[in-house]
Order: structure tokens, then sequence, then C-alpha cells
């Protein structure tokens, strides 16, 4: 530990396998998506949102692919370092900074996501000040020790996430009605597209693990990893979003901020009580990897913005400047589900997919001119 944390600790030699990257891209693609997207897929009120899930997993596979390819032309040297090597030091620090804002921004949302998730549906009386305080501090620890210990601790919780997914899942399996999902291709392409949207845009959240491709052992390895973890993630928040279709009937998800929540509720069993905590662990377990690998990412990125060698100093100032952002942006639930629903989709489409492939389409532009030159 003191190892860990004493000045002598150098972050840019940080390492971590291919399997434990393959981890932490499933926790960070399903995060608060499995709490949120069941609901957000069911507001244009069709039952085809099945339709829209399966093409979310298709594109998984095929932005996952895009990224890797970026990570591979242009990022192996770190994502600070090609921007300013594309672009100049003043733009590439002007997109740097852009690129760490949508971070943070990102990072905002979701702890005030689980605050609210908290003092609404586990502990109605507890303050949320109390709530993200007590899982900022937990995230800061996380930071500190670096991604190393973030990846181990992955492994160890990874088997625990995948026990009480499956709980849940096999436990609801009496409760499906198949006549929830008639009628069954209801609405137009059109239609489709609006309901994967909310989807997509979770999924482009994925291009901040890029930046951690420097920090991977085995390159070919990684992206296979990458792929591969991305579209398990996309596809684990698919079957739950259709779980709930199936076990609680396109209504019910429509009108309920936490209907992935609900589907424990829906569970009688003799042997078992309060099931719905099992999504809860589930959540907890995945959004903590996500908000902290984006604290992680943002710290550092900030360090290298002012030439620092460790990044760690700055861990909580920053921690208090997320917590006071959380209650500046965003005064409300409702505040935040129409941010999500309106802002947060085309944002995330600039700097999930526009950005990255701006920043290839230069490269491999700066690329061929020099090789012409040669």
């Amino acid at each position: 530990m003191k190892k860990l944390l004493g000045s002598n600790y150098k972050v840019s030699k940080v390492q971590i396998s291919a399997k434990q990257f393959f981890i932490l891209s499933i926790l960070f693609a399903v995060g608060d998506a499995i709490i949120y997207i069941p609901s957000l897929m069911a507001q244009e009120g069709l039952h085809t949102m099945w339709i829209a899930g399966l093409l979310g997993i298709v594109q998984a596979f095929v932005i996952a692919f895009i990224y890797t390819v970026i990570g591979k032309r242009i990022l192996n040297n770190g994502y600070i370092y090609t921007l300013k090597r594309l672009f100049g030091s003043w733009i590439g620090q002007l997109l740097t900074v852009l690129f760490l804002l949508y971070v943070m921004v990102d990072i905002v949302l979701m702890i005030y996501e689980m605050g609210s998730f908290i003092v609404t549906m586990v502990m109605p009386t507890t303050p949320i000040e109390s709530v993200l305080i007590a899982f900022l501090v937990v995230v800061i620890i996380g930071a500190r020790l670096g991604l190393e210990t973030l990846a181990r601790s992955a492994e160890i919780l990874f088997p625990w996430f995948c026990f009480f997914y499956l709980l849940l899942v096999i436990l609801n399996i009496p409760n499906i009605n198949l006549e929830n999902l008639q009628p069954l291709f209801e609405g137009s392409i059109y239609s489709i597209i609006k309901m994967n949207l909310p989807l997509a845009s979770y999924l482009l959240e994925t291009v901040i693990l890029i930046t951690l491709f420097p920090h991977i052992n085995g390159q070919n390895k990684a992206r296979s990893a990458y792929v591969m973890g991305v579209a398990v993630g996309v596809t684990l928040t698919v079957i739950i979003s259709l779980l709930s279709l199936l076990v609680l009937g396109l209504h019910i998800i429509k009108i309920s901020s936490f209907a992935s929540y609900m589907l424990g509720k829906s569970v009688i069993a003799n042997f078992f009580s309060h099931v719905e905590v099992t999504i809860a662990i589930i959540w907890f377990i995945s959004v903590y990897f996500k908000i902290t690998l984006c604290f992680l990412i943002l710290a550092k990125g900030i360090s290298k913005l002012f030439k620092t060698e460790d990044y760690r100093f700055i861990t909580l100032p920053l921690g208090y400047l997320l917590y006071a952002l959380a209650f500046i942006s965003l005064p409300s639930n409702m505040y935040l589900s129409d941010f999500i629903t309106s802002t947060w989709i085309s944002y995330t489409l600039t700097f999930g997919l526009v950005f990255p492939l701006f920043i290839f389409g230069i490269g491999t532009l700066r690329k061929q001119h020099l090789h012409l030159k040669q």
C-alpha cells in the first residue's frame, strides 16, 4: 500500500492484462445503463424495442471495432500526446480540454444518478448529500490506488456480478409473458432508430476506454478483449431491457425510472426475499468501476495538461468540484431525465463518434501526406 501511495509510484508504467481489460470493458458498458436503458427505450411507447436492442448489440461490435482501429493507429502513444502531435500544442490542448469536459459531465451525471437511485429506491430517508459524499470518498480512494488495483478488484467482484445477474434472470423466467411483445413489428424504422438512440448513446461512452490502450499488455489481445467486453456488456443490458418488457410490460417500464429494479420486486420465491437488491448490487458494482475509471482518466488527463508526474494530488479537490457540480448543474430528477433525453444523446454522439472519427481522419491524412513527401 505504501508503495502504491508513495511519491515514487510511476503511474506511466502501469500495465494490466487483456483479461482484466475485458472485465473492465464489460462493467463499463453495463455501468448505469442497466438501470436507465429500459425506461429510456420505452419512451416511444412501442413494443418493438426488442428490435432496437438487437440493433444495439450489432452496433456494439461495429463501434468497438472502430475504436480499436483508432486505438491501434493513433493512440499507442497516449490520447493527449496524439492530439498535440496532430493539431499542434494549442489546438491539441483545446481538444484535450473538450474531451476531459465530456468525461467530467459523464461523471457528474453518474454520481447524481447514483444518489437519486439510493434515496428514491433504497434509503428514502437519507439525504442525497450524504450518499454522494460517501460514494465519492470510495471513488477517490480507488482512483488513488491506480488502474492495476482497480483491475484486480474487478477480477474479484466480477464473479459476484455474474452470480447476481444470473440469479435475477433465472428467478424472473417464470414471470415472462410473451404477450408483452405483441405486436411484434409495431412502428416504423424511424421509431426503432429513435428507441435505439439511448442505448447507442450509452454505448458511445466506451470511447473513454481507448485512453487506457497504452496500459494494456499485448495490444492484439487487448483489442479483442475490448470488442468482446463492450459487446458482452451491451448484450447484458439488452437482456435486462427485454426481460423488463416481458415481465413488467411496456406501460410499466415507460412510467418507471428504474424499471429493471422492479424486476426483483416481481419475483415471488419462498426461499428469497427482497430480490430487487440483486439489481442494486449489479448496478453498484458496474457503476462504481465506470465512475472510478472515468475519474482516474480525468485526473490523469488534467495532470498531463499541467505536466505533473503524479495525478493523485488533484483527486481530492477534483472530488469536491464534482460534488458541487452535481447539485449546481442537476437541480432535480426531472431536469436530469430531460437532459438525458434532449441533450446528452447529441452530446455523446459528438464526442463518442464524430470526435474520434475526426481525429482518425486527420491522422490518416497526415500519415499519407508524410508518406508522399518521403
